[in-house]
């Protein structure tokens, strides 16, 4: 190969190893670069805590566990009293006998968990998901069950005297023979569900939606329905 080839190869090469940002402004350059970058996806950092990685030793010295994976977790007949489970995965746990009085229970799934006999007073189950539990005999006196979902939970002789659960879904729960003497049930979801027996003195349903509802036997003496009247201790179902 001569010289001449040898320039002309030479020249070739360079001229296609020059940028395509000749010619760009500044910030031209720096937008075609970032452009040209591959597209990274971001991701959710947090990651509850696997139910196999934690010690319920550990819970019961802590009394906290916040974002974790508890699913069918065995913590029947202990004191938790001022527990933290905000947020946390309790699915189908077995929590009976157990002490969660005022716990913060704020956001967690307790789908089909065994709640029977439960002291759960004062506790926040602020938008918790109780769906399916078993909540028979427990005591929830001043707890917070706002926006929750207890819907087809069963609660039979429950306590929920002064219990703040406006906005709460009870559809199709069965709440035979429960307590609800002074309890806040303003805009709950009632439809379908079980209250026969139940005691709903004082009770305040104004705006619930208590279609469907078997109140046989209840007794319903100055509670406010959801009209905003009350019988006054005049009428019963």
């Amino acid at each position: 190969m001569n010289i001449k080839s040898i320039l002309i190869f030479v020249i070739l090469l360079t001229a296609t190893s020059i940028p395509i940002a000749i010619g760009l402004s500044s910030d031209e350059q720096i937008s075609q670069a970032l452009s040209l970058k591959p597209i990274e996806t971001v991701k959710n950092v947090f990651k509850p805590l696997k139910a196999k990685n934690i010690s319920v030793e550990k819970i019961l010295k802590t009394k906290r566990c916040v974002g974790c994976a508890l699913q069918d977790v065995d913590l029947s007949g202990v004191d938790l009293t001022g527990a933290d489970f905000r947020n946390s995965d309790l699915s189908g746990a077995n929590f009976k006998d157990t002490k969660l009085k005022d716990a913060k229970m704020a956001g967690v799934r307790l789908k089909d968990a065994d709640l029977t006999n439960t002291d759960l007073d004062g506790a926040d189950f602020i938008k918790s998901n109780l769906q399916g539990a078993d909540l028979s005999g427990a005591t929830l006196l001043n707890t917070s069950l706002v926006d929750a979902d207890l819907s087809t939970a069963i609660a039979k002789g429950t306590e929920f005297r002064d219990a703040d659960l406006k906005g709460a879904s009870l559809e199709k729960a069965n709440l035979s023979g429960a307590f609800f003497t002074g309890a806040h049930l303003l805009e709950a979801n009632l439809a379908g569900s079980n209250l026969s027996n139940a005691n709903l003195r004082y009770a305040n349903l104004r705006d619930a939606d208590i279609t469907d509802v078997n109140f046989s036997g209840a007794d319903l003496a100055f509670a406010i329905f959801p009209d905003g009247k009350s019988p006054y201790g005049t009428e019963k179902y």
